[in-house]
């Protein structure tokens, strides 16, 4: 089982470093490696995701839990950035319904519809 843990945080670190190099290079219009530390919400989401497939929760909880922990990690994650090294990983300060620019609504969306497409399609083949 931890070999799997492992398996799952580094290929949730490799997908993560490959999806904010995507989204930040095309904002950007040039190519930008992301912060090691802004893609642990990805690693850590994805060992978390692991162990929760051992739940079997109904989809509605599925979705509430994915929801909470995914946000929970991007803001103790932003924040610590923040706080320790007076560095914002992300700023989402201009999206709708954020808080304290280090989470918002949008990207929680998107981060509980990722999560489902892994725990749904990869987890199992792995």
């Amino acid at each position: 089982m931890i070999i799997k843990i492992i398996e799952n945080y580094i290929l949730g670190f490799a997908l993560g470093v490959m999806l904010e190099c995507a989204y930040r290079s095309i904002n950007a219009r040039r190519f930008v490696l992301p912060d090691f530390f802004s893609t642990q919400i990805y690693a850590f989401s994805t060992m978390f995701l692991y162990l929760l497939s051992f739940l079997y929760l109904p989809i509605a909880y599925l979705v509430i839990v994915i929801a909470v922990i995914t946000s929970g990690l991007e803001f103790i994650i932003g924040y610590a950035y923040l706080k320790f090294k007076n560095v914002m990983l992300w700023d989402y300060s201009k999206e709708f319904m954020n808080f304290k620019g280090l989470i918002c609504l949008k990207f929680s969306i998107l981060w509980v519809i990722l999560s489902l497409i892994y725990y749904y399609l990869i987890i199992p083949f792995i």
